[in-house]
């Protein structure tokens, strides 16, 4: 089966060295883009914008409203996100993963599980009867 995460639209600001992106639901900037009318709260995750320094491998984090103001002249955060969409390049990452054979796997895992702690409880029952028969 195949998946896919979500996009980060993102766009660098070489003059400030710092990247700005969003992040936005599987394969919605592309719709975006060809048609804008589609409500922002479909595309992306959150009215948040973040951003990190380039060449860091670092944390991002939500953009403050003075880096918004220098970087897109304004700290609207849905103008500045219709921009981002607009002109910010998309990554996702696209994996494949073999749900039949993890579920069996994890089906086996529970079978052998519950078979041990059956036997153990047998045992211990059995261990129990011939304490107590003792006792008559």
């Amino acid at each position: 089966m195949t998946f896919k995460t979500p996009e980060r639209v993102c766009w660098s600001d070489e003059k400030a060295g710092r990247t700005f992106f969003v992040v936005a639901n599987t394969e919605t900037t592309s719709k975006w883009r060809a048609n804008p009318k589609t409500p922002l709260e479909d595309v992306v995750y959150s009215a948040n914008v973040y951003s990190f320094k380039n060449g860091i491998d670092g944390f991002s984090r939500v953009a403050s409203e003075e880096e918004l103001q220098t970087t897109f002249k304004t700290t609207d955060p849905t103008a500045v996100i219709k921009s981002i969409l607009s002109a910010g390049d998309i990554f996702m990452k696209e994996f494949e993963l073999e749900v039949e054979s993890q579920t069996t796997s994890a089906m086996n895992a529970a079978s052998s599980a519950a078979t041990a702690a059956s036997s153990v409880a047998t045992s211990a029952l059995g261990n129990v009867k011939g304490y107590l028969s003792g006792f008559w």
